[in-house]
Parts: C-alpha cells; sequence; structure tokens
C-alpha cells in the first residue's frame, strides 16, 4: 500500500543523522496521523511512541521473530516454484502483477494462515487505497478489516486475526480501532516493499548474468539480499513530527520531518560507490528497514521471502531477458535507482 506523505519543510539526509535522528523519539516523533486522506485511526505500532510502542510491539514482536518466519520455508518454496512456473508458462506477462504480488500474497497468506482471503488480497492489486479506482479511498480495505474482526471475535478459524483481536494490551483487549491500526500494517507492512524487491530482483538478472555467479557460488544469496535492499530502498522515506499529535488541538503546520532512508543508503562516506549494486558487497548497514525503536517489525519476512525466492531462481534452469520494461527512476542524485516498476515483462532466452 502506498503511504500519503505530508509535506514536510525539513528532510534528514546523510547515513549518521538518520540514526541519531531515529534514535530521537523525543525530538522526531512517530505520533502523527498518516494517510489522513484514507484513514483516521494509527498504524499500530507504527504511529506510537515510546513506551506504548514497546508495548504493542512486544505483543506482536512472537508473530514475527525469525524462527517464527522460518517455519514455513518449505511452503514459500512450493509458491515460488509454482508461480515461477506459471509466469514463463505462456505468453509475456507483467513481472509486477503476475508474479511478485501473487507470490507476496500467498507467502502472506501463510504466515498468517489465512489461505482462503489470498485471491481478495491479490484483487486489491499492487494499492489497496485504488483498489476500486484511481482515486484514493480506505473503503476496500475497511470492509475487509471489519468482516474479518468480526469473524476473529467469535474465534471461527484459528488464524493471526483471531489471535490478534484477544490480544491485551496494558490489561486491556485490542478495542475494534487498535485492530484496523494493527491488521492494517500486518497487510501494508509486507506488501509492495516485497513486491518491488522482488522485481527488482527479477529486473537485474534479466539485464545482467549474475544468476550464472549466484549459481557458481561466486555471489552469496543473503549478500546479494541485503545489497538489493539497499540499492533499491523499498521505502525510500518516512515522515516524523517534531509535535506530537494526541490530544492537541492545534498543530504547527511546519511539524513534519521527512526521514530519507534512500540518502542513508547512497551515502559516500559508508558506502563504496553507492550508485552501483554491488552483490558482493560486504560492508552492508542499510537503512532500509529504518533504525532504532521503530526499525521494521517484519525484516525478517522480507529478508526470508527473498532468501527462498533467490534459491528458487538458483535452482532452476531458467535464465531471462528484459521483453518491455517502463520503470519510473527516482530524481537526481538517485537518477540509477528504480522507484516504480510501472510495467516490467520478461521472457525465456
Amino acid at each position: 500500500m502506498s503511504v500519503f506523505h505530508q509535506s514536510n519543510g525539513k528532510t534528514i539526509t546523510g547515513h549518521a543523522s538518520l540514526r541519531s535522528a531515529l534514535r530521537d523519539t523525543q525530538t522526531y516523533s512517530s505520533d502523527l496521523q498518516g494517510d489522513s486522506d484514507v484513514r483516521d485511526y494509527r498504524q499500530l505500532p507504527l504511529e506510537v511512541d515510546p513506551p506504548l510502542h514497546h508495548l504493542y510491539r512486544s505483543a506482536l514482536a512472537p508473530y514475527f521473530v525469525k524462527p517464527a518466519i522460518e517455519k514455513h520455508v518449505e511452503k514459500f518454496r512450493k509458491n515460488s516454484e509454482i508461480l515461477l512456473k506459471r509466469y514463463f508458462s505462456a505468453e509475456p506477462k507483467e513481472v509486477v502483477s503476475e508474479l511478485a504480488l501473487p507470490l507476496v500474497m500467498h507467502n502472506l497468506g501463510v504466515i498468517y494462515n489465512r489461505p482462503q482471503d489470498v485471491e481478495e488480497w491479490i484483487s486489491w492489486g499492487p494499492d489497496v487505497w485504488t483498489a476500486e479506482s484511481e482515486k484514493r479511498d480506505g473503503a476496500v480495505l475497511h470492509r475487509y478489516l471489519d468482516s474479518v474482526y468480526e469473524e476473529a471475535l467469535r474465534h471461527e478459524t484459528k488464524d493471526i486475526y483471531s489471535e490478534i483481536a484477544h490480544l491485551e494490551i496494558a490489561g486491556k483487549r485490542v478495542t475494534p480501532l487498535e485492530f484496523r491500526g494493527i491488521v492494517g500494517v500486518l497487510l501494508a507492512g509486507g506488501r509492495d516493499t516485497v513486491v518491488k524487491l522482488l522485481s527488482g530482483i527479477m529486473w537485474h538478472f534479466a539485464r545482467t548474468d549474475e544468476l550464472l555467479q549466484i549459481r557458481s557460488g561466486k555471489i552469496a544469496i543473503n549478500t546479494a539480499i541485503q545489497e538489493f535492499l539497499r540499492f533499491l530502498t523499498p521505502l525510500p522515506l518516512m515522515n516524523r513530527t517534531t509535535t506530537p499529535e494526541t490530544g492537541m488541538k492545534e498543530l504547527p503546520a511546519d511539524r513534519y520531518v521527512g526521514m530519507s532512508f534512500i540518502s542513508g543508503n547512497f551515502d559516500e562516506t559508508v558506502f563504496e560507490d553507492p550508485l552501483s549494486l554491488n552483490l558482493s558487497r560486504a560492508r552492508n548497514p542499510h537503512l532500509s528497514f529504518g533504525f532504532g525503536p521503530h526499525t521494521c517489525l517484519g525484516n525478517h519476512i522480507a529478508e526470508i521471502e527473498a532468501r527462498v525466492f533467490m534459491e528458487t531462481l538458483r535452482d532452476s534452469e531458467l535464465n531471462w531477458k528484459i521483453h518491455t520494461e517502463k520503470v519510473a527512476f527516482h530524481l537526481a542524485p538517485f537518477e540509477r535507482v528504480p522507484d516504480q516498476f510501472k510495467s516490467l515483462q520478461v521472457v525465456l532466452k
């Protein structure tokens, strides 16, 4: 799901400055209302500060720790094999909509034990806020959230929704609004960002012979994944606020400060030749998962999905090339970095 950013008068750039700011939750607060054009509730734990942030995060962390995600690896692998075979079995198709998006949704269906919802999630397209029209609107997502919340209260299925609906935070069961905020993040956080990551992997291997080096062992998969995360920076920027919004009747218009993750990922003082996608880059302290207390809760999902996907590519006999592409790149100085894969079709060599 794309993120609507309020205009900000200041943007923090550079690796060291970002790490410092992302740790400083008092100066740069996450207590803000994002996507205010389509929702009136906070995404949790994303849009609250410590100590409340820690309470939500601690309650949700067990679902996303590495061992919890690793147990799904074989199902991820099966999904990758099936969808790759389907993608290359017919006429050229879009990588984003016909491979990356379905794969990410099928994997989320495994993690959340909601296979019955996968086709609906896919039908929303790359961005649920524009699922019904080009105009941003929250109706599709909110109908879904209200429906699964009522189902979860009845304990009709054993899945993550049922567990979240009965979670207790600070001794109180989560409210319907808190449920919306938590599940909204679960559906958004691992959606378009991972779709972009997997699409970028397909794009790069179509333009180079580096998949052969993965197969020969010259390039390690885990090292390559970190470089893909750095170079693609799936979420380039997030806002913080210098004035926490909770309980405030009047708020300064200039309160928003942008955290430019992409600038940190291309900081020449940290990364040698940062505009080159170097899959053998050894030292890679990228900021694609953020930093500090709000470090992405789903980082293991992204890394493990990408690892299994690349292992499947490695073990296949597939080699492909670009058929058609329409890539929107970032503005200078990141003009070589893809922002959006508007159209990407690949075919077997």
